[in-house]
């Protein structure tokens, strides 16, 4: 197999040459209004919408902070909300959630827990008040139904290993939530982590906010930022033939990549041979500009990229 394709694949990667430009903040848009233009407008879109089911997340509901930093179209994945050092209750949408109807999985975990195989004694659960205050916060519930639901978690943690674990069908007061963890906290901070298969395209952006009080964690919040990549090739591109790897484009490769913060990438590809090529800067501006304008992008925001030109030759 190497032996018949490889040589194409190398060519492919080292005899081309390419623009790419840093990323840019070009504010807030309608990220998958954006990609529904896309797709009527011809583009391939790879990445992730998000479509229903695709990703497990809550609906942040209306934070501003969070809409102002990731966008309409970012999701909760879970709350931590934490109990001294060693102890925690969480909540995320259960893994046969959809399948069920069962949104929400409820969680308490002890880190000084040393044995994974082995339950959760009651022991090593928060206080009740703490549990009790923390699920009413969580669902707005009153003290019943929130007192059903510790007693559940006691319940299970019985037949369980490592953490007691229960689902409610019930979606968490997101905006009550952050606002506790804000007015509780002196400090807070995001940890990145970019998610991709094979390098490209990346699919999204998985953020984790946390907050401390006295350099001591309060809570964490985890996001999911969806990021896709919208594609399409110039007027100048045509298919060739060969019976070992068949039909390819030979044109350039145009890429736009967002998410759905506001932060955009820009890309151009070229075809196999181009390592002594070049496009006319007023060429590819005028291009992206007119895939911006059929996605429903601000065209002039392409004049705040600077491009950079490189090639590899085999």
């Amino acid at each position: 197999m190497l032996f018949l394709y490889g040589p194409f694949l190398l060519m492919e990667l080292l005899d081309s040459s390419w623009y790419y430009s840093e990323e840019v903040d070009i504010g807030s848009f309608a990220y998958n209004s954006v990609l529904t233009k896309a797709e009527k407008a011809g583009y391939e879109i790879e990445g992730s919408w998000p479509w229903p089911g695709n990703f497990s997340g809550f609906e942040p509901g209306d934070v501003p902070e969070v809409r102002e930093n990731f966008g309409s179209a970012a999701l909760v994945q879970n709350i931590r909300l934490n109990y001294k050092d060693d102890s925690e209750l969480m909540v995320f949408v259960c893994e046969n959630g959809t399948e069920t109807g069962i949104k929400t999985c409820i969680a308490v975990s002890n880190f000084s827990h040393s044995d994974p195989k082995s339950p959760l004694q009651l022991s090593e659960f928060p206080d009740d008040s703490w549990i009790l205050e923390k699920l009413g916060l969580l669902f707005d519930s009153d003290e019943k139904a929130s007192e059903k639901y510790l007693e559940a978690l006691k319940k299970v943690a019985q037949n369980q290993t490592w953490d007691a674990e229960i689902q409610v069908n019930e979606s968490p007061d997101f905006p009550a939530v952050h606002a506790y963890l804000t007015e509780n906290s002196d400090d807070s901070s995001y940890d990145n982590y970019v998610l991709g298969f094979y390098g490209y395209p990346k699919i999204g952006s998985d953020t984790k906010e946390v907050f401390l009080k006295d350099g001591n964690p309060v809570g964490s919040v985890r996001y999911f930022v969806p990021k896709a990549g919208i594609v399409t090739y110039d007027k100048e591109n045509r298919y060739i033939g060969n019976r070992y790897i068949g039909n390819r484009y030979i044109g350039n490769k145009y890429i736009v990549e967002l998410d759905s913060s506001g932060k955009v990438r820009l890309e151009i590809i070229m075809h196999v041979g181009s390592v002594r090529e070049s496009i006319p800067e007023k060429k590819y501006r005028a291009f992206f500009r007119e895939m911006f304008e059929e996605m429903g992008l601000p065209p002039e925001a392409v004049d705040t990229f600077e491009f950079f030109h490189t090639s590899l030759m085999m």
